[in-house]
């Protein structure tokens, strides 16, 4: 699944990011190999960290968790 990058501060807002399940439940996020951060299944959704490791909120849905920071 792909999502459009919000990061202004690197001119790539209309870049595709592209997202990896490294371990089953947990993705990480890029595009143009800049790390956007990561979703996480968890028992209470799916929680969503941006580049820092700062929590970003938790979702119901992965996509929406994605769309937070990519």
């Amino acid at each position: 699944m792909t999502m459009l990058d919000s990061h202004d501060s690197v001119g790539v807002r209309d870049a595709v990011a592209t997202w990896h399940e490294v371990e089953k439940g947990f993705w990480v996020g890029n595009t143009h190999g800049r790390f956007l951060g990561t979703v996480e299944s968890t028992p209470s959704g799916y929680v969503t960290r941006d580049d820092a490791g700062g929590i970003v909120g938790t979702y119901s849905v992965v996509a929406e968790a994605r769309a937070a920071i990519g």
